[in-house]
């Protein structure tokens, strides 16, 4: 047996090699302690990585070997001999041989660990053995255990341990003992900052709780963060060096963090507000906690929907980032609180910093952390609020920019469709008086209306005035129904927020839309009750509007109208706005006439609808300027056309009496000239000219019927030769008056015949009569004539004869004695001249005195009917033929020539 101390280096340490790889650490560890010399911690730690099964149940011999001689100080000796003997083989070796077989040994060095970059022998070892425990055994725990009993000898693998090993046995075995990927140590060392610590959270990620984030966060990634940042610190021996490398890392986290909430944006904001952070006590001044609070207010800004539950998240995390930042937390106990800028913060961002990609940006002035953004934040939190309660889900990105980039017209569409929406919200009853003040809030976030310049000024609606606001809430209000508010808060309060005028318009524009959206021009029923309602509750507080008085008749006119039956072209049913959009909406009382055959028996409301279109100050084509005639004369003018479409629509119904009716006791009897030229008398002779000339579809059977009705005829055509109003109608109306004077001689004789032979059978009857001779006959004819002409009483009537309108000759006769009386015919080479009206100068003749009989009344005082007739034809002919001549009925004349005398 030789002794260690007998045996060359070589051979110490060809049988060290022997015994490493046999397991026999306990002769090895006395030979170690024998022979220091020879047998160092670096060869040791070579030979056990080289040759020593790293078996895991032989762990704990080695850590006991390890021990041993880390505890032992160098200088102690142990003087007892190795009992073991030394392999035969080795011993036999010569020292050369020794020596050469020592060189032939394949020694694995001992790495230096870059992730701790350790000069420490025994840390370097006792890592480099754990990371092949983890891979022989497919698991972290056994390494874990046999690190742990060498933490008090270096500090260097205890910073080891708690960088990599703990967070990388954490996730294994105490978070998620379940999954099968979860990194090893060897892994991990190798990862740079980004991919560390996503792969690091990508555990508590796929858990998509805020709980695992947190937990992760500060079990597992703060770890590693920090113990890499110094590691690197004790490598450069810079603190620069720990600072860049450390806040690299916590920029990936933050990194993370804003990219982990555009995918689940609730457990990345809560494990915003419950994570502590980089820093365990922030303090403002670190660049760790600003960077921190700037993350956090970007991910606000990547909200990806507005609810109540995001809005609540977002309020807990601008308190905590107020916190981080040293500034006062927001109050948001206001409802409608004051947002105030700073003048170079509006006018100083760009739309583009408000994209994903732009929001984690150090420079981005949305998203550092100071009293303005703040501010800022609080007004769009707080207008995502008033959006959510009217009904509407903006996300506050977008908010963002329609508040600071939007245009006027972006902001009236804004406003135009929280409008629209908020009416149809049925989830429970409108405060309308609170919709007003959040939108008019909206316009101002809180600030004095009286703004000078609203672009320096973000708001939600800041681009709209103060006054439009109100107008398009009034608006609303008023389609809504809610008169009562309109009248407190915009005609009843000391402070008027509109003027009246502009109320008034507002008030009428809502009648009209209602009235044009209507289908139904009932104003029970639809949108002509919306208006009606409307007129009806606003009209007592503008007695003096000229407008709403418009209205009331438009909208009296529309109801009557709404009882006929009534189809436009097409088959189109009648709407109340074809009224507004006629040129003439007198043509629809018209088309009633026309569609309806019983309509022109209710003339009176027919009537009353034309003068209430009229008084409505609707357009028609035969009024140029609206106002430019008086009203009287524009009713009347309505009322005569009404008539005549009446009077045409009763002769196609074949009803004449009540054509007549209407002619006689409804239109002109006399020429007269108009105020208006526009409005002159067109349709009175043209109504009695049309029922003059209209011939019954059945002929009456009796006599008297027959006269009587073509009588009336005469009478109505003798009328329209008296109001018409050129002597262009008066060859057409005497052309017909001839036929009917024709038609009346015949029936005149054929009556005169009746009545003489029904006379001379009375006389024949008598008992003891004789028949009479033609003479006798004669005069019993006179006297009887005479007798009826001498008083009532001595006769039983008119006969025929006298009754019966004059022949046209009689007619021509009278008039042109007319005109004989009133202008004179000088006559020159070329025939008739220059007929005129008395010369000048010439004395007026006498009048007669009032008591002189009137030459058209009988000897009983009684007015014929057949002077009547001539008196009106003749005054018409003179009227007419003196528009061709030049002359004036005697009649106008004798007036002009009383007046001037």
């Amino acid at each position: 047996m030789t002794t260690p101390n007998g045996l060359t280096d070589a051979h110490l340490i060809l049988w060290a090699v022997q015994l490493v790889s046999e397991g026999d650490l306990k002769v090895l560890q006395r030979l170690v302690h024998r022979r220091r010399d020879v047998l160092s911690h670096t060869l040791i730690y070579r030979l056990l990585l080289s040759f020593y099964p790293a078996d895991v149940s032989e762990q704990s011999t080695l850590i006991h070997f390890l021990k041993s001689i880390i505890e032992v100080s160098a200088d102690s000796t142990d003087d007892a001999d190795v009992d073991e003997k030394i392999d035969p083989t080795i011993a036999q070796l010569s020292k050369q041989e020794a020596i050469q077989q020592c060189r032939s040994l394949r020694l694995q060095s001992i790495p230096e660990h870059a992730a701790i970059d350790s000069d420490s022998t025994l840390a370097n070892f006792i890592i480099e053995w754990a990371k092949d425990l983890e891979s022989v055994s497919g698991a972290t725990e056994p390494s874990l255990h046999f690190v742990e009993q060498f933490l008090d000898h270096d500090a260097d693998l205890r910073l080891w341990y708690e960088t990599y090993l703990v967070p990388v046995v954490r996730l294994q075995y105490e978070f998620y003992p379940d999954t099968e990927d979860v990194v090893g140590v060897r892994q991990l060392e190798t990862l740079a900052a980004a991919e560390g610590i996503k792969t690091l959270l990508q555990y508590a990620e796929r858990q998509r709780t805020s709980a695992a984030i947190v937990r992760d966060l500060d079990a597992v990634v703060a770890p590693w963060v920090r113990g890499a940042g110094r590691a690197k610190r004790r490598k450069v021996g810079h603190t620069q060096v720990d600072v860049t490398e450390e806040a690299t890392s916590w920029e990936a986290v933050n990194e993370w963090l804003v990219s982990f909430s555009f995918k689940d944006f609730d457990v990345a904001a809560l494990a915003f507000v419950q994570w502590d952070g980089p820093v365990p006590n922030p303090d403002p001044s670190n660049e760790a906690v600003v960077r921190f609070a700037q993350i956090g207010m970007a991910i606000i800004y990547g909200c990806p929907k507005a609810s109540t539950e995001m809005q609540s998240i977002c309020r807990q995390m601008l308190d905590k980032i107020a916190r981080l930042a040293g500034l006062e937390p927001p109050d948001f106990s206001k409802s409608h609180p004051e947002v105030t800028l700073p003048q170079p913060f509006g006018t100083g961002v760009d739309e583009a910093d408000l994209l994903q990609n732009s929001l984690s940006r150090r420079a981005n002035p949305f998203t550092q952390p100071n009293e303005a953004s703040i501010d800022l934040l609080i007004g769009l939190l707080q207008t995502c609020d008033i959006l959510l309660e009217l009904g509407q889900s903006v996300v506050i990105t977008d908010v963002a920019k329609i508040s600071l980039f939007g245009s006027e017209l972006r902001h009236k569409e804004e406003l135009r469709r929280l409008l629209q929406y908020v009416p149809r919200m049925t989830r429970k009853a409108i405060d309308w008086r609170s919709v007003r003040r959040q939108l008019l809030w909206l316009q101002s976030w809180g600030r004095s209306r009286k703004l000078t310049s609203p672009a320096l000024e973000p708001a939600f609606l800041s681009r709209l005035s103060p006054d439009y606001v109100e107008r398009q809430i009034l608006d609303t209000l008023l389609r809504a129904g809610q008169y009562d508010i309109v009248k407190e808060v915009y005609m009843e309060t000391a402070f008027l927020p509109l003027k009246m005028p502009d109320v008034e318009d507002s008030i009428v524009a809502a009648i009209l839309e209602s009235y044009d959206n209507a289908s139904n021009g009932n104003k029970d029923r639809g949108g002509m009750k919306r208006a009606y309602e409307i007129l009806k509750a606003f009209r007592p507080l503008l007695p003096d509007s000229s407008s709403l008085l418009d209205l009331d008749y438009l909208v009296r006119a529309t109801h009557s109208l709404s009882f006929y039956q009534l189809t436009l072209q097409h088959g189109i049913p009648f709407k109340p706005v074809a009224i507004r959009v006629q040129k003439d909406p007198l043509t629809l009382v018209e088309k009633v006439l026309e569609q309806d055959a019983k309509a022109y028996t209710k003339l009176d409301d027919l009537l009353e609808i034309g003068r209430n279109l009229i008084r409505a100050r609707l357009p028609t084509h035969r009024i140029l300027p609206q106002d430019t005639d008086p009203m009287e004369l524009r009713v009347s003018d309505a009322e005569h056309r009404i008539i005549y479409s009446a009077v045409m629509a009763a002769l196609a119904a074949d009803d004449f009496d009540t054509a007549y009716a209407y002619i006689t006791t409804r239109l002109s009897i006399s020429p007269a000239q108009p105020v208006a030229a526009s409005l002159a008398d067109d349709t009175s002779w043209r109504a009695a000219y049309a029922a003059g000339r209209y011939r019954p579809k059945s002929t009456p059977k009796s006599l008297k019927a027959r006269i009587d009705s073509l009588t009336q005829r005469m009478e109505l055509l003798s009328r329209a030769l008296m109001l018409a109003p050129s002597g262009d109608a008066l060859s057409g109306i005497l052309a017909t008056w001839r036929r009917n004077e024709e038609e009346m001689d015949g029936l005149k004789a054929q009556a005169m015949e009746e009545e003489r032979a029904f006379d001379a059978q009375a006389d024949a009857s008598l008992p003891g009569a004789y028949a009479l001779e033609d003479r006798d006959a004669d005069a019993a004819e006179t006297k009887r004539a005479m007798a009826r002409r001498i008083g009532p009483g001595t006769s039983t009537g008119p006969s025929y004869e006298e009754e019966a309108p004059l022949g046209l000759f009689d007619v021509a006769k009278g008039a042109a004695a007319a005109l004989r009386k009133s202008a004179a015919f000088p006559l020159g080479p070329s025939g008739l001249q220059d007929l005129k009206i008395r010369e000048a100068g010439s004395p007026a003749k006498s009048h007669p005195p009032r008591e002189t009989a009137h030459p058209q009344l009988g000897t009983d005082g009684r007015v014929r009917k057949r002077d009547i007739v001539t008196s009106m034809v003749t005054s018409g002919l003179v009227s007419g033929m003196g528009w061709v001549l030049g002359a004036q009925p005697q009649d106008r004349i004798d007036k002009r020539m009383e007046s001037e005398f």
